[in-house]
């Protein structure tokens, strides 16, 4: 039994390869150095068998843990040991979460493309969101989790069945029963536009007519202002607090946001809409929404549209000019006028937030930032 650890604050993160059984149960013991931890994460990934004596190490970090409000974590679990744990029940005291089944890309249906990774169609039923390099396998753990609550919500999100791996990439399998993305739709006619715009803002509104729950959702505002403080790799301290300013500025609210709302995650299925893409669900004003739908389609200049969604961008413009007439006209003019005050803002807001996840994009859209936006975002 090999293991390693670190220690991140109150978390003790513990990687088990090999048996744990009485022989290497007393490493584990070692191992477990458990003052001041809160959490105890270990990646069982390549740990092929758990005995009795090994169970009771784990049960050791539980007791503790559970004294500090905390708990463990076992990730990456095999089927074999899976197995050992549903059997002496300890699967209703931990947390686990299986190791990833393995699926393949190679000749797959391709859907669409975003900043954080790809959609392919796996059958007639199912598709599978898949992230890209260097996307921590949390983020899939989080999209599925969040889908679920959604869905129970009575939002019209795609059941999320499972976490998947492509090689060191990692997705999740959603249904999908002979749907077509809303991109498509719209790229098959272009004289319709208008009518999908209005499909646009219909989805919009209902999701931001829907209340978040705060124990599952995550504040935007909390997380843009963490986000917004990691970019003083090009930006100054002062630009970095008008910025703060400016998110401050926006409305406090309690409603669901989608934050990756665009027509390349709205599947159509019988004519009715279906959401996916559900890992930066949270809890906001709409204005936020609007505002990255804006970067998508209202302002050409990005390049975005046509990456994110492939459509054209004269018909994306078309989109975005629908969708504001429609998504605005039953709300006060004082509301539209404050979007467009802080427009070039609200539209920065998703690529800011992707840098701080895609470490492999951060020059790229630092770049963007500073070229296209970043005087008017400081205006």
């Amino acid at each position: 039994m090999d293991i390693t650890s670190e220690r991140t604050g109150q978390r003790l993160t513990l990687t088990l390869a090999g048996r744990l059984d009485s022989v290497t149960a007393p490493v584990l013991d070692a191992a477990l150095e458990l003052e001041g931890i809160r959490e105890v994460v270990m990646d069982l990934e390549a740990c092929i068998f758990i005995s009795s004596t090994g169970l009771r190490c784990i049960l050791k970090a539980l007791k503790h843990t559970a004294k500090e409000a905390g708990h463990v974590v076992l990730v990456g679990v095999q089927p074999s040991v899976m197995g050992i744990l549903e059997l002496t029940g300890l699967t209703k005291l931990l947390t686990v979460k299986p190791k990833a089944r393995e699926i393949s890309i190679d000749g797959l249906e391709f859907i669409s493309a975003g900043m954080c990774g790809q959609c392919f169609r796996l059958d007639r039923e199912t598709i599978v969101k898949l992230y890209n390099e260097g996307v921590e396998p949390r983020v899939a753990e989080q999209e599925k989790e969040f889908a679920k609550a959604a869905f129970v919500m009575g939002i019209p999100t795609a059941i999320s069945y499972d976490v998947v791996a492509c090689g060191s990439r990692t997705g999740v399998v959603y249904e999908m029963l002979d749907a077509e993305p809303l991109s498509k739709l719209i790229r098959q006619d272009l004289q319709g536009v208008d009518a999908h715009a209005r499909t646009l803002a219909d989805v919009a509104r209902m999701i931001h007519s829907t209340t978040g729950d705060p124990a599952l959702f995550p504040d935007i505002k909390q997380s843009l202002r963490r986000s917004i403080r990691q970019m003083d790799f090009f930006l100054s301290a002062a630009e970095i607090d008008v910025l703060l300013g400016k998110l401050e500025s926006i409305p406090d609210a309690s409603n669901c946001i989608h934050f990756d709302l665009h027509t390349s995650n709205i599947m159509v299925r019988d004519g009715e809409p279906v959401l996916i893409d559900m890992g930066d669900m949270s809890m906001g004003s709409y204005l936020f929404d609007v505002g990255l739908l804006c970067c998508i389609y209202g302002l050409p200049e990005l390049g975005s549209c046509e990456l994110v969604t492939k459509i054209p961008t004269a018909t994306g413009v078309e989109l975005w000019q629908g969708f504001v007439k429609y998504y605005f006209a039953d709300k006060p003019p004082e509301e539209f006028e404050f979007f467009q005050r802080h427009m070039h803002f609200l539209a920065s807001l998703r690529l800011i937030h992707s840098i701080t996840i895609l470490p492999a994009s951060k020059d790229l859209l630092a770049t963007l930032i500073q070229d296209k936006l970043l005087a008017k975002m400081l205006a």
